[in-house]
């Protein structure tokens, strides 16, 4: 049996890239946001990659991003799935974490960071679906 190639094409893909994302929260339970170079929040964290730990995922993309390191990292706290600006679906572990510091020194294309409440995060806006998929979990987060 031979199947069409744009059939092929059409199928969704099977591939997910996996992220691994930090909710850090301040003393009175806001939660941190990051701001790229087109000035869109999103959580610290990034890709998973080949051969990490989870663990070692996180602080090397905490790392490249606001230049600190986790103290701690709690187990996956929730998952959720979205599918990126680029068509790619993506599957986001959430894991609370307490960082060294808050001096932040910004990389990886990072240019500010704030902390928001509940109220604050649910008006957020995103350039990208998989990044603005977070704000359904707003419950799990601040739970």
């Amino acid at each position: 049996m031979s199947i069409p190639l744009q059939t092929l094409r059409d199928l969704q893909s099977p591939f997910y890239r996996v992220g691994v994302k930090a909710m850090v929260f301040d003393d009175v339970r806001r939660l941190l946001v990051i701001y790229g170079k087109r000035g869109f929040p999103e959580l610290p964290g990034g890709g998973w990659e080949h051969g990490e730990t989870l663990e070692a995922c996180l602080q090397r993309e905490l790392q490249e991003e606001i230049g600190v390191r986790a103290k701690t990292i709690s187990p996956i706290r929730f998952t959720f799935q979205a599918q990126t600006i680029r068509g790619w679906y993506a599957l986001r572990l959430v894991v609370e974490v307490q960082l060294e510091s808050l001096d932040f020194t910004f990389g990886d294309g990072m240019t500010a960071a704030k902390f928001v409440t509940k109220e604050e995060f649910l008006r957020l806006s995103y350039d990208d679906p998989a990044d603005a998929a977070i704000t359904a979990c707003a419950e799990q987060i601040w739970n």
